[in-house]
């Protein structure tokens, strides 16, 4: 499948940004619209500023903060006991933790919008859209049947390349999928994981599988689960790191 944009898509320096405004506003973030132009081109990036951890609408820690032993002790002993150094700790993590999922999985191939630069509180990658519309949320889309099984099939690939990149999405659905020139871009990864060190990868990978599935039943597409989680990779011998440090 080609590539979402060409190879030369970014605004040449020197360039000028503009702030073009809110594109959407989330209990977690949000995503502003900005422009760059340079000498021969011009494009538009979509900005993600991440709100404070404490005025977020999600947190999880179980599930979606890691395992502690990533950092120094120090680190380590401040994010557990939540001091106020502890929650600084984990402020930088979880912005940067998405910036860094988004770029190796751009590496993998995966379909996402191509990452530009992290900035204060956030990152930048290519906006998903036309103009100054943002593309559309799969979950707000209705497919004919015939595509809406090839759609299924593809995100099923695209699920399988992130599981081999050792991530999960960890918050996958129809929801966090855009509908961009008839193909499915997936989006946001603050909910990310690593496979080899997340103890509940693999129930995250199983709830992505079977969130994204719901959508495609919506949709008329006769969904197996199992054959589904098969394709995308799930196994035993996959997670028996887990099995074998709990």
């Amino acid at each position: 499948m080609p590539a979402l944009f060409p190879s030369d898509w970014l605004a040449d320096a020197p360039y000028e940004d503009f702030d073009l405004g809110v594109l959407k506003a989330g209990k977690e973030s949000e995503v502003y619209l900005v422009s760059r132009t340079g000498p021969t081109r011009a494009c538009l990036m979509a900005e993600k500023r991440f709100k404070p951890r404490l005025q977020r609408g999600f947190r999880n820690d179980y599930l979606y903060a890691g395992v502690l032993g990533e950092g120094t002790f120090r680190e380590d002993r401040a994010m557990k006991k939540r001091t106020r150094f502890g929650q600084e700790m984990l402020e930088a993590r979880w912005i940067g933790n998405e910036w860094t999922v988004l770029g190796r999985l751009h590496a993998a191939g995966v379909t996402v919008p191509p990452p530009v630069e992290r900035v204060e509180n956030g990152y930048r990658m290519a906006f998903i859209g036309e103009a100054d519309r943002a593309a559309p949320r799969l979950a707000d889309v209705d497919l004919d049947v015939l595509t809406a099984r090839r759609v299924w099939r593809e995100l099923q690939r695209e699920i399988r390349l992130i599981l081999d990149a050792e991530l999960v999405h960890g918050d996958l659905s129809a929801f966090n999928v855009l509908w961009w020139h008839e193909r499915p871009v997936i989006i946001d990864f603050s909910q990310a994981v690593d496979v080899v060190t997340h103890p509940a990868a693999r129930e995250l990978l199983r709830r992505d599988v079977d969130r994204t599935a719901e959508y495609f039943r919506h949709q008329g597409v006769a969904v197996d689960l199992d054959a589904a989680l098969a394709l995308v990779g799930d196994s035993p011998a996959r997670f028996a790191h887990q099995v074998l440090s709990s």
